[in-house]
């Protein structure tokens, strides 16, 4: 498992260790400096030309600290300080009036009208212009030398290494303040941070490392993080162990409450996502127009059937629900009045601590009703909300943009609205609990962008909720695993030709956890 920490928690946990733990400043600076030389070392050669772009504040002071490091150990470097002297913080002044006895040439703004042509004869540029503290938009000069990086490093002039992240982008939202690096490599320090998984900063990160530098991580502003990643491990640990002496009855019921007249395919992706991850029965409730069908694409499944009229007095829930060890609706439902009242229905009578997972139609049919909201509601923490941008927007009152802009709020506010685990579909899924934990996804790719996706993730949660997980636990790890097969997908079909389907025939979990007999 892999901690998140917002850039406030970052620099409060400085503050501790500089303070509290009598760590000199300097010395975390110094400890930066060699993880950032350390990655440098990997990657160039002492023939190279390393350009280091440094700043004002504490990240232009790992700059020049790395600066004089690599000119130690033989490399050819040169710093363009695009900062303002008399704004330096101590310690990167220190590192600053270093650089003269080290014989690095150092180049300033009065100087601007070369860093062109500095660039152009460089290998790599070294970002360390702003940290994560960044909270203004960029302007001015800075904003004329990182559009200029960016043009010469789209033409493959050089590559480019961000101190931190990249210089730009806003540590807690991973959005661009006017203008952001473009970085092939991203060196930063103690804790992930938002920025550098959330888009668009993710795109601007390139490949990411981590690195400790001496802060431990039982002080106070660090060990209350609680946002988190998951690794295999962790996933193979929280997932239900099968025995070698069992029956299907071990592995959960799931009640199925999908599909339409005119939307088979969803129900059929739900249900069969809800057997590939090891789902012991899954019952199916659907239209009766579409139950031929159903039973042709999966045999596994028991049918029940009902007539889509608002004349139905779905007397027959009570006892499918009888056995259900969880229940997933939505997907291809329908929001006419018929499926809004067998909804309410389903809410209404089944049990509080059975989870629920709602998907699609009945997201819609959630978001339009507010009876259903104070229902759901009243679930306290045992419904699963799996909403995509659109779905979330009607949810929350906000726009797509919005959301888009703050997902971190977005999330938090789901949960908290109705009180349930909400799932917000991006290029990076975000899970909240309310009042909670947050987890962040790093499976998935584009390809995953088609029809039906989320059917086949609802089913997954679905079906590991049945098998008796936790609601927040079983919506992390079916989220992990969806990405993951279709990571699987990807690499036998191609992002372009992927269909929901593929990502259904790669839920392999073991291979994913990698697990052993």
């Amino acid at each position: 498992m892999k901690w998140i920490s917002k850039t406030d928690a970052i620099r409060r946990a400085d503050q501790y260790a500089i303070n509290e733990l009598k760590v000199p400043g300097i010395l975390l600076m110094e400890a930066a400096a060699r993880k950032v030389c350390k990655k440098l070392k990997s990657l160039c050669s002492k023939d190279d030309d390393i350009l280091f772009l440094c700043g004002s504040g504490g990240n232009g002071g790992d700059g020049f600290a790395a600066a004089r490091m690599m000119k130690s150990a033989g490399y050819q470097v040169r710093v363009f300080f695009a900062g303002d002297k008399d704004r330096m913080s101590e310690d990167a002044r220190i590192n600053y009036d270093m650089l003269a006895g080290y014989q690095i040439s150092v180049l300033s703004i009065a100087q601007a009208s070369v860093f062109n042509h500095l660039a152009s004869e460089s290998e790599w540029v070294v970002d360390a212009l702003f940290g994560t503290g960044l909270d203004r938009e960029i302007q001015g000069l800075n904003e004329q030398i990182i559009t200029s990086v960016n043009e010469l490093h789209r033409k493959g002039v050089f590559k480019v290494l961000s101190i931190d992240i990249p210089s730009g982008i806003q540590g807690d939202t991973g959005n661009i303040m006017g203008c952001a690096i473009e970085a092939d490599e991203t060196v930063s320090f103690c804790r992930w941070k938002p920025g550098l998984l959330l888009y668009p900063g993710k795109d601007h990160a390139g490949k990411i490392t981590v690195e400790n530098i001496g802060i431990p991580e039982s002080i106070p502003p660090l060990s209350e993080s609680r946002d988190f990643m998951l690794e295999r491990q962790d996933v193979a640990w929280l997932l239900p162990q099968r025995k070698s002496r069992s029956h299907k009855g071990l592995y959960g019921h799931l009640l199925s409450v999908c599909g339409s007249t005119y939307m088979s395919g969803a129900a059929i992706l739900a249900g069969s996502s809800a057997y590939r991850v090891g789902t012991g029965l899954v019952e199916a409730l659907v239209p009766s127009s579409i139950r031929t069908v159903i039973q042709e694409r999966v045999p596994e499944a028991i049918l029940y059937s009902y007539e889509p009229t608002m004349d139905n007095d779905m007397s027959f829930l009570p006892e499918l629900l009888k056995k259900s060890t969880a229940v997933m609706a939505g997907p291809g439902l329908s929001t006419q009045d018929y499926a809004m009242k067998l909804l309410k229905r389903l809410v209404e009578i089944m049990p509080r601590d059975v989870v629920l997972v709602l998907d699609a139609d009945a997201l819609n049919l959630l978001s339009a009703d507010e009876e259903l909201k104070e229902m759901v509601c009243a679930r306290h923490g045992n419904t699963i909300l799996t909403p995509h941008l659109g779905e979330a927007s009607r949810l929350t009152g906000w726009s797509v943009r919005r959301i888009m802009e703050d997902p971190i709020d977005a999330a938090k506010l789901l949960s908290e609205k109705y009180h349930s685990i909400a799932v917000l579909k991006d290029a990076m899924t975000l899970v909240s609990e309310p009042g909670g934990r947050m987890f962040y996804n790093t499976t998935g790719n584009n390809g995953m962008s088609t029809a039906g996706s989320g059917d086949v993730l609802s089913g997954m949660i679905g079906g590991l909720v049945a098998q008796g997980m936790r609601a927040f636990e079983a919506a992390c790890c079916g989220v992990y695993l969806h990405g993951a097969a279709g990571d699987l997908a990807r690499e036998d079909k191609g992002a372009y030709a992927m269909m929901a389907s593929d990502i259904i025939d790669h839920i392999n979990v073991e291979k994913i956890c990698q697990m052993k007999d």
